[in-house]
C-alpha cells in the first residue's frame, strides 16, 4: 500500500475506515445473496462531497447505504473495511477496478496472515465462479429459446 496511509499504523487504518460509517451515517445492510450475487457487496454513498456508487441504480440501493450479501456476514470486518477503502480510493480518483484492487491490497496489509481472511478470499472466488456459471447457463437457455 503506497499512499498517505503508509505513515500510519495498520491499526489506525482500520479504525479510520470503520469511523467513516459513523461519521457519515452510512447504514450497513445485509441482503439475501440472490439480490446481490453479481457484486457480493456494493454501495451508494456521498463521501468527500462526491457521489460514489456501485450497482445502486440496478439494485435500488438508497443513498448512504452499503449492501452486503448475508452469506458474508461472518466476515463482516473484512467486507466492511474493503468497501469503505474502495469508496475512499474512488473518492481520490481511482476507477472502480483500480479502487477494488487497492482495497484488496489494504486488507491484505492489515490481515496478511489471517486464516479467516484467506478463507473469505477463497470462498468469494468460488462463489464468483458459481455465479458466472449460472449466468452462462441462463444466457445459453435464452439463446436456445430464441432459436
Amino acid at each position: 500500500m503506497r499512499d498517505e496511509y503508509n505513515m500510519k499504523s495498520v491499526k489506525n487504518l482500520f479504525e479510520e475506515a470503520m469511523a467513516l460509517v459513523e461519521q457519515h451515517g452510512y447504514k450497513i445492510r445485509y441482503v439475501p445473496h440472490e439480490i446481490i450475487e453479481d457484486y457480493n457487496a456494493t454501495y451508494n454513498v456521498i463521501f468527500e462531497n462526491k457521489h460514489i456508487t456501485g450497482a445502486a441504480r440496478k439494485l435500488g440501493i438508497p443513498l448512504n447505504e452499503v449492501w452486503i450479501s448475508e452469506m458474508w456476514k461472518p466476515y463482516e470486518k473484512y467486507i466492511v473495511f474493503h468497501e469503505l477503502r474502495e469508496i475512499w480510493h474512488r473518492a481520490k480518483g481511482l476507477s472502480r477496478d483500480e479502487a477494488h484492487k487497492k482495497a484488496l491490497q489494504d486488507g491484505l496489509s492489515l490481515w496478511s496472515n489471517d486464516p479467516l481472511l484467506l478463507k473469505l478470499i477463497e470462498e468469494v472466488k468460488e462463489m464468483d465462479k458459481k455465479t458466472a456459471m449460472k449466468k452462462r447457463k441462463i444466457k445459453s437457455s435464452r439463446l436456445i429459446l430464441n432459436l
